[in-house]
This record gives structure tokens, C-alpha cells and sequence, in this order.
């Protein structure tokens, strides 16, 4: 906590007989991360596409150049095991893939 809020301060010019920003703060019931977190427009899960391509090495259609060196990039780090798609983690622990739905 200390390291952000030197991080903000140092964002932040001050003069001597200005008024001083202040800074409100909010504590959430969930990692702010999920907050941001939005449905998928077309109703397939966050990995589908990874899933289909690891497991048929299939683009998207419409996909870009730059869609599909990423695609292939992300794709490196999953591994499919009857019809499971599992994460790689960093020491090798397979992490299994779920949609929100499933994970409540």
C-alpha cells in the first residue's frame, strides 16, 4: 500500500498555496479485477478460441495476422486433456479452466 501511494504522489505537481488533491479510497468485497470483468458479447466462454485452436488449430474467423500471432502465442500456455482445457503454471501445475458460472 505504501508503494502506490508514493507511486500517486509522485504523479501529482504541487504548489505551495494551491489546494492538495486528495485521494478516496474504497475497500470492495472482490479483487478489483473481477469489477472490470465484462460478458462475452457473443456468449461463448473467455477461452473458447484458445481451446479450439489448441485443439484443432483453428482462427477465429475474420482474425487478424496480429489475432492469430497472438492466439498462437497464449496457446503455448495451455495443455488439453479430454476436453479439459488445463493453464500451465510457471512450475509446471496444470490450472483447470472454468466459466464464472461454474466457479460459484
Amino acid at each position: 500500500m505504501a508503494d502506490a501511494l508514493a507511486t500517486l504522489a509522485s504523479m501529482f505537481q504541487l504548489t505551495p498555496h494551491e489546494d492538495f488533491p486528495y485521494i478516496e479510497f474504497r475497500c470492495r468485497s472482490k479483487p478489483a479485477h473481477c469489477c472490470l470483468i465484462e460478458e462475452e458479447q457473443d456468449g461463448k466462454l473467455w477461452y473458447f478460441d484458445i481451446k479450439r485452436y489448441v485443439e484443432y488449430k483453428e482462427y477465429p474467423q475474420g482474425a487478424s495476422d496480429n489475432d492469430k500471432r497472438t492466439l498462437r502465442r497464449l496457446a503455448v500456455g495451455f495443455f488439453l486433456s479430454g476436453g479439459i482445457l488445463y493453464k500451465r503454471n510457471h512450475d509446471m501445475v496444470l490450472l483447470r479452466c472454468v466459466d464464472a458460472k461454474e466457479a460459484e
